[in-house]
């Protein structure tokens, strides 16, 4: 491939996966299956049932492995029964809500939020909700250590395409659209919605308003304009170990904005932070073992990937006689 020339135009493929073609593009804004072999319906009908009896019988142990930590605060009282209790009822909404996300991975960041104590100021963002199955998760844990959800979309589906945005497509429109009022029904029958608060919009009009500190993000938003939007605009309310959860981790050239010296210096001022579970996710007892396109049908890319604000993330080793002129240094290096 030319150096100057974008994964987009790699054979069209990108470096994670291959760009959807115009039919499935077509079939996906039209809310369509797409036609499947025997042989793939079998297979589909085989996964589904292994991994629907996996998640039930690990639910325990990943209880055990992901909420056994002395970090978690006091103050919260979280005995054996109540993280029992906290990823039972995150199953059971992600089962009743249709999610892209597993509960594992939701319990992972209930994890994260009830290592941070009380007097550290800041609510819980969400960004890209859909049908409310993650929303209903996340308000779980935020009832317990006390903290608002704000949770931004559009309620109208996918944006209209930016110019530039590979994962973008003008067929891709509306899709993965949810009511509002559907979404808040799903997160009051399964949630927490008294923690709950909807700020209805695009992210390039609602964002740049929001003014609370951020303890924790996630961001489900599908498309590199939508992320460009979420970090520039929530990076600087992170508190000073806040962290950011992303779902679209299996596009390596999507995570690499949290690799991209050049987006935090002229953004920030700043090192990357990287990101933990680039490619493949964090382990939470999920199998994925990547590229997306093609794998093994048994295998499910269902986790997340994160980073914290302090995180550092740049490369710094440079040979002894072959130090650059173009290296750069940061205010905060």
């Amino acid at each position: 491939m030319d150096g100057n020339q974008g994964p987009e135009h790699a054979g069209g493929r990108t470096l994670t996966a291959p760009l959807p073609t115009p039919e499935e593009q077509l079939a996906a804004a039209a809310g369509k299956r797409p036609q499947l072999s025997r042989d793939v319906v079998r297979d589909l009908r085989i996964m589904a049932f292994l991994q629907r009896h996996y998640h039930a019988l690990s639910l325990p142990l990943t209880a055990l492995f992901l909420l056994y930590n002395r970090r978690f605060h006091p103050s919260y009282g979280m005995t054996w029964r109540k993280k029992l209790a906290l990823a039972i009822n995150m199953r059971r909404a992600t089962r009743k809500i249709q999610t892209g996300t597993s509960y594992k991975a939701h319990l992972a960041m209930a994890a994260k939020l009830l290592e941070i104590p009380p007097k550290v100021k800041g609510a819980v963002v969400e960004c890209g909700c859909w049908m409310g199955g993650s929303t209903a998760c996340l308000s779980l844990v935020c009832d317990i250590v006390g903290r608002e959800l704000i949770v931004y979309d559009s309620f109208e589906g996918l944006p209209p395409a930016e110019p530039g945005d590979k994962y973008a497509s003008p067929l891709g429109e509306g899709y993965l659209r949810a009511e509002l009022d559907i979404v808040k029904d799903n997160v009051r029958r399964y949630g927490a919605i008294d923690r709950c608060t909807f700020r209805k919009g695009w992210f390039r009009d609602t964002l740049p308003h929001h003014t609370e500190p951020v303890v924790l993000a996630f961001l489900d938003v599908d498309y590199e304009a939508s992320m460009y939007d979420c970090v520039v605009n929530l990076w600087p309310h992170l508190t000073e170990q806040g962290y950011v959860f992303i779902d679209e981790y299996t596009r390596i050239d999507y995570c690499a904005i949290f690799f991209s010296e050049r987006f935090w210096r002229e953004h920030f001022n700043a090192p990357p932070p990287g990101l933990m579970g680039s490619g493949t996710g964090v382990g939470v007892g999920q199998y994925f073992l990547g590229p997306l396109k093609p794998r093994q049908l048994i295998q499910a890319p269902t986790s997340v990937a994160y980073t914290r604000k302090d995180f550092y993330g740049r490369w710094d080793y440079v040979r002894v006689g072959e130090e650059s002129p173009l290296e750069h240094s940061f205010d905060d290096h």
